[in-house]
């Protein structure tokens, strides 16, 4: 009987178990097959992978830092800071999702019978557009809106789909994706506060603010969560703001404090109220005695420089620029841990400076400016760019000075100069006293504050000063950068740049770069008398090196007043000083061109015509001289160097083939046709070598010496030179063309170079450049393997096309943008299993599409391993 019963047990367990797996088919239509995988997809992968995303969303906005001196994102998604932490979460979402597909799609004769997987598929499509993976996100979008008819499924891959052309600044398309979205056409109402949000970015990256602002306004009144509500209505107040609409703006800001938001959105909201105020609606004492009523709440004690900077707004809206920087100043000394804020202060003080203009203030205000505000501010390139431009204009207004103070100082007697040098040294040394005794109070002041700038540096500095009573023309600044903004700077050089480009004066120095004084006992201490001793032009060497500072100083000077700065009378002033001041310079001819323009331009024909004649009469055979009689003389030089280039490409490629006839003739109708060109160097050189092989290597030793003594100076001079040494060192006629041959190739890779372009956003393709001996199949086999292994959730797929010159090349499309596709570089290179593929290539490296085209076209491998090696492995 037990046996009875025991073989029905089994009997029974066998039968559930053959449903179970009848169950796990994919390929038959039946009900069992239908609940099992709608079951299994539904509570399996696909609730895990929306959980995963889920979770995501949350911890990015749990961790998000807002920037309230800023314009909101309306997505915190699209700040790579924020999504970069959640990326385990997305990979998750990617991984559960890719499972749910795999396992339970029953995409049977062209239709789906797992009523789970289109949402599975929009899952996965949204945690790849997260994570920058827009290429296969947009696969998956244009996938769906294709293969599903659910009408929600179509809606929401057609909004992503528009976002994705957003992401790679396609608006025309994004704009088409989007009017394919509506709520008739089937978008869920519960996606309306999404989708018209959407459109706001869309318009904000357009810089359509008044469009923005009518989508956000939609945005606001279909979405039901109310945090993020408050937040839209606070960046609606911001849109309003830029907008120059300040009362719409301020009834905003009021209705966000309203809604009882976090302590830092509400201080913020009650900070811009106040800046968006029209002083002209009313009585603005109102909000000043709030904003002074904040600045006792201890609790905003970290915010102080904000609420200075909201009075300071005011005051200057109201005329009272006194009292406007007064609170700016305050601003900048009260910031402690928003470097943001801190650097609006300064924005806006050098703004007020450079308007009046007061140049020398503006630049320490804008240089502080760049060393503070966010990278991400929209003016932050015009800011940088204007800071450049306003050092670099001091640099040469304190040359100037330095050198006509030092001239006049070299004229006083011996004893003169040694009596005013010690008393400069003595006042050295009393500043240092001075300076550290003020260090220690400003440290004992300040002991808790992180940026505090609040100390001052007393020097009495007067107009007029001799230069070693002037700390300002030894050091450019010092003494009023440490009056304004104290002397607590870390001691390095450019210490408020981003950017630490040299600055330093153009100097004129020996073959070797050194000045001989400077190696004087003493040079280098400011307490020994060498120190200024070495300055003093009391040569002719010297003097006719001052006067080549000052020469060099004034042009460079016109040059940032009229095109950096647009200011024409102090930059006819500067050229017009330059000229008078000296007889002759490289930069007289120049300097007239300069003021015939500027002149003609502000309709000062009398000056304009003297300078036009000065030039025509004393250098009739220039290119200025030219230009004048023939306004279309730049455009037919630029026509013609296009031309010689061309011309010089072609006949170097029949060089390099071995037509050398061919090579020569071309080379010689183009010196023919352009005697002047600006390529005539380098076709020099090409016909010498042409001629070695066609004539004989005297005549090309000839032509070579002709070559060197023409273009001594230059580089093709300096090749020809060094070519000339093979010969008189015994190298033979062959080696010496190699080389040449090889010089010429190295050229000929780096203008190739020059027409690749680097783009980080664009999709990139992995290149491996393997020789035909190798077996392919194999390798490609191996390429795959690779990508299942580290890259599984990807699906890259491999190719193989052949090049010219018995190589092959191995393809993996798609790896992503720049960054991405580097990391798989990196993975890839470093990968045990393959190295002995990457040690036998030819090349490895990642291309974007538009270069690829561009290599395939002319297949140079040298020339975009040159691009590669500069743009990605050093710029990596």
């Amino acid at each position: 009987m037990r046996e009875i019963i025991l073989k029905i047990n089994i009997y029974k367990y066998t039968i559930i178990i053959a449903i179970l797996l009848a169950g796990c088919s994919q390929e038959k239509n039946t009900i069992v097959n239908r609940s099992y995988h709608n079951l299994t997809a539904r509570y399996n992968g696909f609730f895990n992978g929306r959980l995963a995303l889920q979770d995501a969303h949350k911890s990015m906005e749990e961790a998000y830092a807002e920037d309230y001196t800023m314009r909101l994102p309306i997505f915190i998604s699209s700040k790579d800071d924020a999504v970069q932490p959640v990326y385990p979460q997305l990979e998750r979402a990617i991984e559960k999702t890719s499972m749910v597909v795999d396992r339970h799609s029953m995409d049977i004769s062209g239709k789906e019978y797992c009523n789970w997987i289109d949402n599975t598929w929009l899952v996965m499509g949204e945690a790849q557009f997260l994570k920058g993976e827009v290429i296969q996100a947009k696969q998956i979008f244009d996938f769906t809106k294709r293969k599903y008819p659910d009408p929600e499924t179509k809606q929401i891959s057609y909004m992503y789909l528009g976002r994705i052309y957003m992401e790679n600044e396609q608006y025309e398309r994004a704009g088409d994706q989007f009017r394919k979205v509506s709520l008739e056409d089937g978008l869920p109402e519960n996606k309306l506060g999404e989708f018209y949000a959407v459109k706001t970015d869309f318009y904000l990256r357009q810089n359509r603010l008044d469009d923005a602002i009518e989508q956000l306004e939609q945005s606001i009144a279909y979405t039901k969560n109310r945090q993020t509500k408050t937040r839209r209505i606070f960046l609606l107040a911001q849109l309003y703001k830029e907008n120059g609409e300040g009362g719409t703006s301020s009834d905003l800001y009021a209705e966000v404090i309203k809604r009882s938001p976090d302590y830092e959105m509400a201080f913020y909201a009650k900070i811009n109220r106040a800046l968006a105020y029209d002083v002209t609606g009313g009585n603005s004492q109102e909000i000043k005695d709030i904003l002074f009523k904040m600045i006792k709440d201890e609790k905003n004690a970290e915010y102080l420089d904000q609420i200075y900077y909201a009075l300071a707004e005011l005051e200057l809206k109201e005329g009272n620029e006194e009292k406007g920087i007064e609170y700016l100043h305050l601003a900048t000394e009260k910031s402690v841990t928003n470097g943001n804020a801190k650097g609006l202060a300064y924005y806006r003080l050098a703004e007020i400076y450079f308007s009046k203009p007061a140049y020398a203030i503006a630049q320490t205000y804008y240089d502080s400016t760049v060393a503070f505000l966010s990278t991400e501010h929209p003016d932050y390139d015009v800011i940088l760019k204007r800071a450049n431009s306003l050092t670099q204009m001091m640099r040469d207004i304190a040359i100037v000075q330095t050198e006509d103070s030092l001239q006049e100082f070299a004229l006083l007697s011996e004893e003169e100069q040694d009596r005013l040098i010690e008393t400069r040294i003595d006042d050295y040394i009393q500043d240092e006293k001075d300076a550290e005794r003020q260090k220690e109070l400003a440290e004992l002041q300040n002991q808790n504050a992180k940026f505090n700038q609040n100390y001052q540096f007393n020097k009495n500095m007067k107009s007029g000063d001799w230069y070693f009573y002037n700390p300002g023309a030894i050091g450019f600044g010092a003494s009023e950068f440490k009056k304004i903004w104290g002397g607590n700077r870390k001691n390095e050089d450019d210490w408020r740049r981003t950017d630490k480009t040299s600055n330093a004066p153009l100097l004129i120095t020996g073959d070797d770069g050194i000045l001989e004084e400077d190696t004087i006992d003493g040079a280098d201490d400011p307490k020994n008398p060498n120190f200024y001793k070495k300055s003093i032009p009391n040569t002719d060497e010297k003097l006719t090196r001052s006067h080549a500072l000052i020469i060099e100083a004034l042009y460079d000077l016109g040059l940032v007043y009229k095109e950096q700065m647009n200011d024409y009378p102090p930059a006819a002033e500067t050229f017009e000083e330059l000229i008078s001041r000296y007889d002759t310079s490289k930069y007289h001819i120049t300097c007239h061109y300069q003021l015939y323009l500027m002149y003609a331009e502000t309709g000062n024909e009398a000056k304009s015509t003297f300078h036009k004649n000065q030039i025509l009469s004393k250098y009739p055979d220039s290119d200025y001289a030219k230009v004048i009689l023939n306004p279309n003389f730049a455009v037919s030089s630029e026509a013609q160097d296009a031309e010689l280039e061309k011309a010089y490409q072609e006949a170097y490629a029949y060089f390099e083939q071995g037509f050398y006839r061919k090579s020569y003739e071309l080379v010689t109708a183009a010196l023919e046709k352009y005697p002047n060109g600006s390529f005539q160097p380098q076709l020099k050189l090409l016909e010498a070598l042409c001629l070695g092989y066609i004539d004989s290597e005297a005549r090309m030793i000839s032509e070579l010496e002709n070559v060197k003594s023409t273009y001594g100076g230059s580089d093709v001079g300096k090749e020809a030179e060094e070519i000339l040494k093979y010969f008189k060192n015994g190298k033979s006629f062959g080696n010496e063309v190699e080389a040449a041959n090889q010089k010429i190739e190295e050229e000929a890779a780096q203008l190739a170079m020059e027409k690749f372009n680097y783009d980080i956003g664009a999709s990139h393709n992995f290149i491996v450049i393997v020789p035909d001996s190798m077996d392919m199949d194999v390798l490609q086999r191996n390429v795959s393997d690779f990508n299942r292994k580290y890259f599984s959730t990807r699906g890259f797929k491999t190719s193989m096309i052949p090049l010219k010159e018995e190589v092959s090349m191995i393809i993996v499309s798609n790896v992503g943008y720049a960054s991405k596709a580097m990391d798989y570089f990196s993975t890839f290179k470093g990968t045990a299993d393959l190295k002995s593929l990457v040690d036998n290539a030819r090349s490895v490296f990642v291309i974007s599409y538009d270069n690829y085209a561009q290599f395939y076209k002319n297949q140079n491998v040298e020339a975009y391993e040159l691009f590669f090696d500069e743009n990605y492995l050093k710029g990596k």
